[in-house]
């Protein structure tokens, strides 16, 4: 995230929490701390490099276990 970036976030919140009267201060926290970990690059997306882990559970076959439904 680059500064320009970081300044439209911040006008953003700002234009956003300016103009409604019901945004309370969590969701303004909630919102700056977004901006925040994005700019750290803390923002905790979740980045799969290793996928052949998965590849196993895609094979499994379920199928016999349709029997034992209630």
């Amino acid at each position: 995230m680059n500064l320009q970036d970081i300044i439209a976030e911040l006008d953003n919140i700002i234009e956003q929490a300016s103009g409604d009267e019901e945004i309370g201060k969590e969701s303004i926290l909630e919102a700056l701390t977004d901006v925040v970990r994005g700019a750290k690059g803390n923002d905790m997306d979740l980045i799969f490099e290793d996928l052949d882990d998965f590849d196993s559970y895609e094979e499994t076959d379920f199928s016999s276990l349709a029997g034992l439904e209630n």
